[in-house]
């Protein structure tokens, strides 16, 4: 009920913000690039609803990774950013057709997947060598087998991403959203 309240009670401005910047999560995430191709050119991220849920999770990390680095000020428009992708996905949970029973247990889930990513790909970020790969190798690429050059170019990806985001005036960043990496070719 309170988290009913609060959405009622957001500002339009917030609002258009969380939009934009969601926006720029789902498009980028969309991107081909990342995902499995034909036999033999290439081992993607698998175009199915966990794969794509997984390159979700990772551009939206990454925003909000970008927007905690500003501290307390703008917790409120994290936390506004993560309520409406959790939205999104349990309107397109419901939109494949998944029960109400289901979904609701299943948003969970993915909440928590949600958070464990997050902190293996912060820990990988920070850690030695080969960390913030073998994350994306055990959560972004799930059941696919990907070499060592495409885990190198996700990883670096991952790298250029988090710096271009962090160099983004804030300004900038909310008035027209998330400037991501050149999408490696996989």
């Amino acid at each position: 009920m309170i988290a009913l309240l609060q959405r009622l009670f957001r500002t339009p401005r917030q609002q258009a913000t969380v939009l934009r910047l969601y926006a720029g999560i789902v498009d980028q995430s969309r991107r081909p690039e990342f995902y499995t191709v034909t036999a033999g050119q290439g081992r993607g991220v698998p175009d199915t609803v966990e794969g794509r849920f997984e390159v979700v999770t990772l551009h939206a990390w990454l925003v909000m990774r970008r927007l905690a680095k500003e501290g307390p000020a703008l917790a409120a428009l994290n936390q506004a950013l993560f309520d409406h992708m959790f939205t999104d996905l349990d309107f397109s949970l419901r939109e494949l057709g998944a029960s109400e029973m289901v979904v609701g247990k299943k948003v969970k889930d993915l909440g928590t997947h949600f958070y464990g990513r997050a902190d293996a790909y912060e820990s990988g970020l920070k850690g030695g060598v080969g960390e913030l790969e073998t994350a994306l190798d055990r959560n972004l690429f799930g059941s696919t087998l990907p070499d060592g050059p495409e885990l190198a170019a996700v990883a670096a990806y991952v790298r250029t991403s988090a710096d271009r985001l962090g160099s983004i005036p804030l300004a900038d960043l909310l008035a027209h959203g998330p400037v991501f990496a050149a999408v490696p070719a996989l």
